[in-house]
């Protein structure tokens, strides 16, 4: 099976002057034909990505780089890493 190609998207971490607490973000978009929520926040990245007629899955990067196995059609692929002080990044892909 061809894979389509993988959509990313860069989430930045921000500083909060004068805290050194890093700001949360996240975001919730429908892109390939499914629905994306993906961002930082509380120490940690995510990528979570639900498709209700296609294999998929979701990934991140922070302090490490975390996949969710393949998941099937009607549930959601969670990954998770801890967030970095730079960027982080988060990604979903279908089959």
């Amino acid at each position: 099976m061809k894979l389509k190609k993988t959509v990313s998207s860069l989430v930045l971490s921000a500083a909060i002057l004068g805290s050194g607490a890093t700001a949360a973000f996240a975001a919730t978009q429908n892109v390939g034909g499914g629905t994306w929520n993906y961002g930082t926040g509380g120490g940690s990245v995510w990528s979570n990505y639900y498709h209700g007629s296609k294999v998929h899955k979701s990934s991140v990067i922070g302090q490490y780089y975390y996949s969710s196995p393949w998941t099937n059609p009607g549930y959601t692929s969670y990954a998770s890493a801890p967030d970095t002080a730079g960027v982080d990044e988060s990604y979903w892909s279908v089959k």
